[in-house]
């Protein structure tokens, strides 16, 4: 029986300009309400998880820069899971060797991230694997910005934690995303799904892929699983 749902949000709950789906918040927020746990992982900053959490109508747990950083509920207080020193020494790294070549990185809420890295998707990122080879970083695609982080941390790691904390098994969540730092969450969970625009890698390891993309197959695979609460 599935008592919890677990979801990335660019690209699954939002349209491909990053716009959420109100189709998505309306069927969040009736899960909610029907006793259902929605919690959002997301590679996104902790501040915004905490305004999205609210004015979506979840329960206020989210892990955030793609595990690196967790709350359990409204009152819960911020646990970082990742030691950001090695991300930025690897940083220095990647800005030195690009400024060689006239590249500046464009880093993403770089005074608010608390765990990781991340910039802009103007550089390779097999180029950017291939020079941190041999760093304890792992990097991150999620077709909206590269992330590095401390190597062995992950959404689907921190996943189990929380779901410990939440007293509901991680076989009894539904995880749901679309891109490669979604596949350790959809793995972790009871039941894995999939939006129909997601990274080949990502459909292949789904239980279930919508036939619709982006936040209209979010809803999809919501009806499919919870036709019980959703049944229009």
């Amino acid at each position: 029986m599935l008592r919890g749902v677990i979801t990335d949000i660019d690209g699954t709950l939002t349209d491909e300009k990053r716009r959420l789906s109100t189709a998505a918040i309306e069927t969040i927020r009736t899960l909610q309400e029907h006793g259902i746990e929605v919690v959002l992982s997301s590679g996104n900053t902790s501040c915004l998880l905490k305004g999205l959490c609210k004015l979506i109508g979840t329960g206020g747990t989210f892990i955030g820069e793609n595990g690196g950083v967790y709350r359990i509920g409204f009152q819960g207080s911020m646990k970082v899971m990742a030691d950001r020193n090695i991300a930025l020494r690897a940083l220095q790294v990647l800005e030195e060797h690009y400024a060689k070549k006239g590249i500046h990185l464009e880093l993403y809420s770089h005074q608010e991230r608390y765990s990781d890295i991340a910039f802009a998707r103007d550089v390779p990122v097999e180029e950017v694997r291939s020079l941190l080879a041999g760093w304890p970083v792992d990097i991150m695609d999620t077709t909206f910005a590269i992330h590095i982080h401390e190597a062995g941390i992950d959404k689907g790691k921190t996943f189990h934690i929380v779901a410990e904390q939440l007293g509901v098994k991680p076989e009894e969540f539904l995880g749901i995303g679309d891109s490669e730092n979604d596949i350790g969450m959809i793995q972790a969970a009871g039941t894995g799904c999939c939006v129909a625009n997601a990274q080949e890698d990502v459909r292949n390891i789904s239980d279930y892929c919508s036939s619709v993309p982006y936040g209209e197959g979010f809803v999809e695979i919501m009806r499919t699983y919870f036709p019980h609460i959703l049944a229009r």
